[in-house]
């Protein structure tokens, strides 16, 4: 009879693992005094509120969410002109935490080296 009953009694569900996140709250901020420029990119599928989605989630994934080594464009040309500029990116790539920040000489050096993701 105690066989019967366990029988009947259904498994619990397991619930699928959710997706890996890759979400990046990224920020840029020059020294000019202005306002710093913000952009939410989320991947898997790409969209938030950056204007080159898919582009930045593509460069993203080259280095595996790992910005510090990015460096897309190395033969690149830029002028040598001294207007720092800040990049910074907090959130998760596929569920790992990302914290990058780091400042170029200026804007055509951070967009040379990181491609579209800064590029809004």
């Amino acid at each position: 009879m105690g066989t019967g009953v366990l029988a009947a009694t259904a498994a619990p569900a397991v619930a699928a693992p959710a997706a890996a996140s890759s979400t990046l709250a990224l920020m840029v901020h020059d020294q000019t005094g202005a306002e710093p420029r913000m952009a939410l990119l989320t991947c898997q599928p790409a969209g938030g509120a950056h204007p080159q989605a898919a582009g930045a989630c593509t460069a993203v994934a080259t280095v595996n969410g790992h910005l510090g080594v990015l460096d897309l464009n190395p033969n690149g040309a830029c002028t040598r002109e001294y207007q720092p500029v800040t990049a910074s990116a907090l959130g998760y790539w596929e569920g790992r935490p990302v914290r990058y920040s780091e400042t170029f000489s200026n804007r055509c050096e951070m967009l040379r080296q990181t491609g579209p993701i800064f590029d809004f």
